[in-house]
């Protein structure tokens, strides 16, 4: 397993952000940089998801691919856009390829192939 490399990042805060940070570190027993580290990989998380669910929603992706960008199965990404109200504008070709993406990745190759994925 390769080990992770880590890069120290300084930026201005505020004190009252501070305090909180202080304050919401202490409620989840963490210190301060495993917080910050904790709300910055959620967060990333969460862009990750908008910025996918937009691309999907403006047609530059299929659900499929949008679900692989987050790293989140399909059904996940179904909800995410169905919560947030955004425009399932789907065409045929859409749907099958998501459908021979997910047969291809299940072992199925020769049905998803009929499919033209």
């Amino acid at each position: 397993m390769e080990a992770l490399k880590v890069k120290k990042l300084s930026i201005p805060v505020e004190d009252t952000v501070l305090q909180t940070l202080d304050e919401v570190a202490c409620y989840y027993a963490l210190s301060r940089p495993r917080l910050i580290q904790k709300l910055l990989s959620e967060g990333l998380h969460t862009a990750r998801l908008d910025h996918a669910a937009g691309l999907y929603a403006r047609r530059e992706v299929t659900l499929e691919r949008a679900a692989e960008m987050v790293g989140i199965s399909i059904y996940e990404m179904m909800a995410y856009v169905r919560e947030r109200d955004l425009p399932a504008q789907r065409r045929a070709g859409d749907i099958r390829a998501d459908a021979a993406a997910m047969l291809a990745r299940n072992g199925r190759p020769d049905i998803a192939a009929r499919l033209g994925g």
